[in-house]
């Protein structure tokens, strides 16, 4: 694989523990020229301000862990003409101080883990995003209270104007739909495994056409288009007075969200909004989110043998797995199937509806196969036999198509 320019910044700048030193200080050097010598500041260093996710996903990891004991939170970043969504970066300018700068070493710190630190007024928190997020699961895990972000007035209107203009009943309650598939990042093929056939969500989204609800998808206009007339039903990428900006006002007013784990994913947890995550897999960083619902991908060995829960933590493959990786093990990815997406579609809106409760013995097993495989999830929040909070709420529909995955 070609090196890249932010490769060749690792090997020739970062690696060394000298040239590290010599750029912590240009670090605190341009702090210096831009802040208060009488507040107390954290300072992280975000990298990937292009990505959608990271872009929402560190901020309110810092939002919630930090935002009581520091006077301002300082997020360092590369351009702001370059965030993968203008009205969220915008807001993160509201509620953090960001320090645009296009110095490649300087953001690239945002990759590494050189610790947590104080210099004088400043605590540098210079940690990995993956890191960072295990930090958050960790301190969930331990009864950290959830702080969440909240749609500005004007970004919200902004998508209800949009609405009014482009389904016919504006009025009916919406939920928001997005799907990763192979229409987007064709450039990352080792993050195939998270594609998702858009088809199997039809019946899924004529279910909810059908009970009162409009639907906006939401996406890349790459992808393959869900091919359904309903005067409710918008594929908002594809409509002419659509601007990428106007997606974070739509998840805010949105009744809930259906999504893959990707970008709109971070942005509906952050505004802690109801969702159904589908074809979802175990991941290194969980919201603990009691209106967060999921069914799970398949992995599926050679044999054609699906793998439990347990076989899928115990595979080791965490986090964001690669294709190769998947390979490599003898794995390949089964998608949630049309009857499994429905099944989840109409558990989630039941629960939006009546707020049904979830089984506790389904999700304390869930926590205990979880907690085999993943440290970060065991904590007083998440102890003995009535814990507080749980990973994920599996959906039970899931279960009785899926009777062998908690074993």
């Amino acid at each position: 694989m070609e090196e890249t320019p932010r490769d060749r910044v690792f090997r020739e700048e970062l690696a060394d523990p000298e040239r590290l030193k010599v750029h912590v200080g240009r670090l605190v050097g341009l702090l210096d020229e831009r802040l208060d010598k009488d507040k107390r500041y954290l300072v992280y260093v975000l990298a990937q301000q292009s990505r959608m996710g990271h872009l929402i996903a560190e901020p309110w990891c810092l939002h919630t862990m930090f935002r009581e004991r520091y006077d301002e939170i300082v997020i360092i970043t590369g351009p702001g003409a370059q965030a993968a969504n203008s009205a969220v970066f915008e807001y993160l300018t509201s509620e953090f101080t960001v320090i645009e700068t296009d110095d490649i070493i300087l953001t690239t710190m945002g990759f590494i883990d050189a610790g947590a630190f104080g210099l004088g007024n400043y605590d540098l928190y210079l940690r990995s995003p993956q890191t960072l997020y295990k930090e958050f699961t960790k301190q969930l895990a331990n009864g950290l209270p959830h702080r969440f972000f909240s749609v500005p007035d004007h970004v919200r209107g902004a998508a209800q104007n949009f609405l009014a203009g482009s389904i016919e009943d504006p009025s009916r309650p919406y939920v928001v739909l997005h799907v990763r598939d192979a229409g987007y990042a064709p450039d990352m093929p080792y993050h195939s495994f998270r594609f998702t056939p858009i088809e199997a969500y039809r019946e899924g989204v004529k279910f909810l056409l059908e009970n009162g609800y409009a639907v906006v998808r939401i996406g890349d206009v790459a992808s393959p288009a869900l091919d359904l007339t309903d005067p409710n039903y918008i594929e908002a990428m594809r409509h002419e007075t659509h601007d990428r900006a106007l997606d974070f006002g739509l998840v805010g007013g949105a009744a809930f969200g259906i999504c893959t784990q990707s970008g709109p994913f971070s942005i509906l947890q952050s505004l802690g909004k109801p969702l159904l995550v589908t074809n979802a897999y175990p991941i290194s960083s969980w919201g603990f989110l009691p209106h967060e619902l999921s069914i799970f991908t398949h992995y599926v060995r050679d044999d054609g043998d699906r793998l439990s829960y347990r076989d899928m933590g115990h595979a080791n493959l965490m986090g964001i797995p690669t294709a190769g990786a998947l390979e490599a093990a003898g794995l390949r990815v089964e998608s949630n199937s049309a009857a499994e997406v429905l099944a989840g579609v109409r558990e989630m809106a039941r629960f939006v509806e009546e707020q049904t409760a979830p089984d506790p013995e389904v999700q304390n097993r869930f926590l205990q196969i979880t907690a085999e495989f993943d440290e970060t999830v065991r904590g007083t929040a998440t102890e003995g036999q009535t814990p507080s909070r749980w990973p994920q709420r599996l959906c039970s529909a899931y279960l009785e198509s899926n009777p062998g995955f908690l074993t």
